[in-house]
């Protein structure tokens, strides 16, 4: 049989021959083609999720979204760049996004532990805390040398109050090498406890993996706070706020500069913390402390309803609301408000100065008490002090309130990029 030309058309219908590795020939069919396309996608994908690590490394968090979006269109079924892309989400407070992908990547890949640790972290922002320890359990299974799984199940578990189970998780994070954050969370437990040497030691330690960490340096300043040097405090939520440290260092200056009676200052402060952080409720909190100094009750009220909204529990939304209704001559609803607020200082305190007014003074005593047993305040010190020296011509007028502003700590978690 005599060979005869192929045309261009015959070419691109024929099935080419190639040579195989043991010499022979062997067609190169159309299925062959995909295979390698897809390889090539794939391949493609992993560098573009190599690139994202890069850039979320060096905070080019835009090129690392649109690398991570490619990626998925040329392998949707790669773990790894979904769960990346999760935590651009999360980052951004996109937490139903985040969960999404973070659950995608899971099914994709059970066994790798990236999607269990972002799955949880994002679940311990919803405040779905249970939620949050069990997938971070589960990554911990996976690998349970994962650094960012410990560091964020020790967030999550401070979350939950559970402070000694935090403390263990946080210093396995740091055995196992963690960026700083869980240093940073042990500092915040040790401040809780009044350990304010060894806080300020590992917030310190925490600046030394990266200085430009907002976290530890408003940390610092509750620190500071807690030791009454005011100025060393200012200076550190200042340096939180120059490194984008939230609306935490904002609302944290803010209450230290509405104690020195800097209203507008503090209001300022306070307004873009609530710009940043709308639903938070210790930023509303503080927002209504500082209307209430300046005897705005009415603003004072609608930001502390915003901030039940946002935490119907809060013991400080209730306390102040009570102070508000005292004021406004609603007796009733003022102490139905302060035992809302529960046993804290500040609700005992102001509940004895409404009784001294309506004249039970036993009552009124009894509550002092209380307030100074359950946190040793000023004002219950003073107004105690007050009833008890002259119990027939107290002016109710000179016992004193306690509203409440409340500095923001907040621990850390430590999300896990996929390269």
């Amino acid at each position: 049989m005599g060979w005869h030309q192929i045309s261009a058309i015959d070419k691109a219908n024929s099935v080419q021959p190639v040579r195989s590795l043991n010499g022979g020939l062997r067609s190169f069919s159309d299925d062959d083609c995909k295979k390698n396309s897809m390889t090539d996608h794939i391949e493609r994908a992993r560098t573009l999720n190599r690139q994202a690590s890069d850039a979320i490394d060096h905070g080019r968090l835009e090129a690392a979204k649109v690398a991570l979006n490619e990626a998925i269109r040329l392998a949707p079924d790669l773990a790894a760049p979904h769960t990346n892309l999760g935590v651009l989400h999360c980052w951004e407070g996109e937490l139903d996004k985040a969960i999404h992908l973070h659950l995608k990547a899971r099914r994709l890949d059970p066994n790798l532990s990236a999607p269990h640790t972002n799955l949880g972290v994002a679940y311990a922002w919803q405040g779905r805390l249970d939620a949050a320890v069990q997938s971070l359990k589960t990554a911990l299974q996976c690998n349970p040398n994962s650094a960012e799984a410990w560091t964020s199940l020790g967030f999550t578990y401070i979350c939950q109050g559970n402070i000694d189970d935090a403390v263990i998780a946080s210093e396995k994070a740091i055995q196992l090498g963690d960026g700083g954050e869980a240093h940073l969370n042990l500092g915040l437990m040790y401040s809780w406890q009044g350990r304010f040497d060894e806080a300020i030691e590992r917030y310190k330690i925490a600046l030394e993996t990266d200085p430009t960490l907002a976290e530890p340096h408003n940390n610092l300043g509750l620190v500071y706070l807690a030791r009454d040097e005011i100025d060393r405090a200012i200076a550190a939520f200042k340096t939180s706020i120059e490194f984008d440290g939230g609306e935490e260092p904002h609302t944290n200056l803010g209450l230290v500069y509405s104690w020195q009676g800097k209203y507008d200052e503090a209001i300022a402060l306070h307004k873009e913390a609530l710009d940043m952080a709308p639903d938070s409720a210790e930023v509303q909190i503080n927002l209504g402390y500082v209307y209430i100094c300046e005897n705005k009750f009415e603003e004072a009220a609608v930001v502390l309803k915003g901030a039940l909204h946002s935490d119907p529990d809060s013991a400080e939304a209730h306390t102040n609301i009570g102070i508000i209704y005292a004021r406004q001559g609603k007796v009733e609803e003022a102490i139905i408000a302060h035992k809302k607020a529960g046993a804290t200082a500040e609700a005992r305190n102001n509940l004895g100065v409404i009784y001294y007014q309506q004249g039970k003074i036993e009552e009124a005593i009894a509550e002092f008490n209380a307030a100074i047993a359950a946190g040793n305040l000023e004002e219950a010190h003073i107004n105690l002090s007050i009833v008890t020296t002259n119990l027939e011509n107290v002016d109710a007028a000179s016992l004193r309130t306690a509203p409440v502003g409340a500095p923001i700590g907040v621990p850390a978690v430590w999300c896990e990029i996929v390269d």
